[in-house]
């Protein structure tokens, strides 16, 4: 594929290295849209600074502890990429005194190029643990996602290596006056079952060749 670099960074990487969506589901009706910047620190002489991968989302909540969501990738976009990611997010644990709230996340995907036309598809599924405190039930965070690579092959038919990324993560949600804004942070450790040490890509990050860190900050409207 003329754009295969392009597929490679924008769609592999961030496929795996998106902030995570919702951590803590809407209450039900609520619609949210809001936005997120960041990605995996890089060697950019002589400083180290995030891929600037710019992403939109938006999520609705079905229940109170149901929400589904999905989101553009506005960086992919730019590049002549179509990147969706969808899931939806359920709590299925509630917080008690030291015990946290437990919400699970299934979701994929999606990468198409405008240009030669080839798509990609990969499912993920991520587990969070989140505590709420506060008036405002701001939370914060920590879990780990998994993402699975299908193919079989990967660019210029050589064979796949590498069929699943692992990657902890920590954050922390800072809600706003009367619940309508939600402001995010966090850190991913991105791939850390694989090594970067090789890779085209100059990686930074506090687990040296495991991988790559990742860092994001974002915003939500709650409507």
């Amino acid at each position: 594929m003329k754009n295969i670099h392009i597929i490679i960074i924008i769609g592999l990487l961030s496929a795996s290295c998106a902030q995570t969506r919702f951590v803590e589901p809407l209450e039900k009706g609520q619609l949210s849209i809001g936005g997120n910047f960041g990605g995996p620190l890089i060697e950019y002489s002589p400083a180290v600074i995030p891929i600037p991968f710019l992403d939109a989302e938006a999520g609705y909540g079905i229940d109170t502890n149901l929400t589904v969501h999905g989101g553009l990738n506005l960086t992919s976009l730019f590049f002549g990429n179509i990147h969706l990611d969808a899931g939806i997010t359920y709590k299925f644990l509630d917080q008690q005194k030291f015990r946290p709230n437990v919400s699970v996340t299934p979701g994929f995907n999606f990468v198409f190029d405008l240009y030669d036309h080839g798509a990609k598809f990969w499912p993920m599924a991520d587990i969070n643990a989140y505590w709420n405190y506060g008036e405002r039930k701001n939370y914060f965070y920590t879990g780990f996602s998994n993402y699975f690579e299908l193919s079989k092959t990967m660019a210029n038919d050589l064979p796949q290596s590498h069929h699943w990324l692992f990657s902890p993560q920590i954050g922390h949600v800072v809600k706003g006056k009367n619940q309508k804004f939600q402001f995010t942070s966090e850190i991913k450790f991105l791939g850390i079952n694989l090594d970067s040490k090789y890779s085209f890509i100059p990686y930074s990050g506090i687990t040296g060749n495991a991988g790559a860190t990742g860092i994001y900050l974002g915003f939500r409207w709650i409507l």
